[in-house]
């Protein structure tokens, strides 16, 4: 539990610039014909141009509880609590958004002393969060100038694989041992686009996706290729599902993703690409999203 705290305090501060920077900006390959938001991802975030300050969220449900923490005009550290509800956004470019004030705590009990609980909360500065993909967001505190948030990557590792164009960090989904059976294990759930929704059509499986590397060769040479395998226990061998494939747009020069599995393309913004889950969404509004399932 030391080492984790040690870790996120080192990612939230190491290396922090003199200047102020505003934030990792992440393009959005093909976002203005997406009609689906998956909800954002929980957990800690952080602008690496500005660590040693960040946030924790936690969604359930569309219900945010977060946690801000920063400090106070004198250096000492602060943390302010907020909540709310996400809302579906109409500006453009934005999925979901949340605008709500900080809450500030004082006068608890100490750690190890007796139970004491702190005086009602006073409200401080408005908060505001628009989230623009999955692990993807800007934040503005009060008036001061907006941040460009992402999540910690902090279990596992990831590479910026087209850095020229954006400091996004790709994650490589391979866990200890290598080969394919080694890769990252998901639960892929595809639902179909239906009006009224159906929550409970849908289909799903347990398919292995490997570490994700750029193709040296055949179709897709130089593009980021993550492979999707079915695995059947009775099958001496993994079955071919499908794959991931990340490579600049032609238009914009900008990269963005595909899911291509069961003759099906899925559009997937680079930050819908993530540690933990990734969403792509077809042309006629069906979807496709992973869910990670296992670390070791």
């Amino acid at each position: 539990m030391n080492r984790f705290i040690i870790l996120c305090v080192f990612l939230f501060s190491a290396n922090a610039p003199a200047l102020a920077q505003e934030g990792p900006l992440v393009p959005c390959v093909g976002c203005d014909t997406l009609i689906h938001a998956p909800f954002p991802e929980t957990g800690a975030w952080y602008n690496p141009d500005q660590s040693g300050t960040g946030i924790n969220l936690e969604i359930q449900g569309g219900k945010v509880v977060g946690f801000y923490y920063g400090y106070d005009a004198e250096g000492r550290p602060e943390w302010q609590l907020f909540t709310g509800m996400l809302i579906r956004s109409e500006l453009q470019g934005v999925q979901w958004e949340l605008e709500t004030p900080l809450l500030q705590f004082k006068n608890g009990n100490c750690t190890g002393c007796d139970y004491q609980p702190p005086d009602d909360p006073v409200e401080g500065a408005t908060i505001r969060l628009e989230f623009q993909q999955r692990n993807y967001l800007r934040l503005t505190i009060g008036d001061n100038p907006s941040q460009f948030y992402v999540p910690i990557m902090y279990g596992t590792t990831g590479r910026r694989y087209f850095a020229e164009q954006t400091p996004y960090v790709f994650p490589k989904y391979a866990n200890p041992g290598g080969g394919i059976l080694s890769a990252a294990q998901f639960l892929l759930v595809s639902k179909p686009n239906t009006d009224p929704p159906e929550p409970w059509n849908w289909d799903s499986e347990i398919v292995q996706v490997s570490e994700g590397r750029i193709a040296e060769g055949g179709p897709n040479m130089g593009k980021l290729v993550y492979s999707i395998v079915y695995v059947d226990n009775s099958a001496m061998e993994p079955v071919p599902d499908g794959e991931i494939v990340c490579r600049l747009d032609d238009d914009s020069g900008q990269p963005g993703c595909l899911v291509e599995i069961h003759g099906k393309n899925y559009v997937m913004p680079i930050g819908n690409l993530g540690d933990s889950r990734f969403f792509g969404e077809a042309e006629d509004g069906s979807t496709i999203e992973g869910i990670r399932l296992f670390y070791d």
